[in-house]
Order: C-alpha cells, then sequence, then structure tokens
C-alpha cells in the first residue's frame, strides 16, 4: 500500500466521520428536551457566559426563565417568567419571587 491509498483512506474515512457528526447536528437542531417528569420541557441557549436555562411548565402555561446558567453558582436563581395568556394576547415579563438558595 503505498502513501497516496494511504491518504486516500483517511480522506475517505475523515469525511464520513464528518457527514456523521453533520447529521447528528442537522437531526437535533432546534429541539427542547423534555424533562423526566413530562410535565415540564427545558432548554439551554448557549453554553457560555450568556447561556441562559428556559424551563416551561405546561399545565400552568408560562415559561421561567434562568440568565447565566453557565457561569457563577452552581444554584440558579429564576430571574423571570412569562405567564402565556392565550394565543395573540399581550405577554407580560413577571420578575421571578426571590427564594432562598440554602434549605
Amino acid at each position: 500500500m503505498d502513501i497516496a491509498e494511504k491518504v486516500r483512506g483517511w480522506l475517505r474515512e475523515l469525511l464520513a466521520l464528518g457527514g456523521v457528526f453533520a447529521m447528528g447536528y442537522w437531526l437535533a437542531a432546534g429541539r427542547g428536551v423534555r424533562a423526566a417528569d413530562d410535565n415540564l420541557e427545558f432548554q439551554l441557549q448557549g453554553v457560555n457566559e450568556t447561556s441562559s436555562l428556559l424551563v416551561y411548565e405546561p399545565s400552568a402555561r408560562t415559561v421561567y426563565v434562568y440568565r447565566g446558567a453557565m457561569v457563577g453558582n452552581s444554584a440558579l436563581q429564576c430571574n423571570f417568567k412569562f405567564e402565556l395568556s392565550k394565543p395573540g394576547g399581550v405577554i407580560r415579563r413577571e420578575n421571578c419571587s426571590v427564594q432562598s438558595l440554602t434549605p
């Protein structure tokens, strides 16, 4: 086996690996993740200092926003929430009540 054949083999494997990663990224793009209790849905937006964790509670029609989810303290405080009354209606942002971070 000469060098040209080895290079072609490595290139073919590298392209196949890139294709698999691209397909996985494409299939998973834009989907929320369901929490284990099936009553909550959550989504992590970005994995950096400007990340946000969004939690949706369908029974209460409420979206909770936790800003800076990937920096600072490991105990997150809800920053604000959106209560969704009806489609096309006004959505108001409300601050979450301050909670104790210690049990």
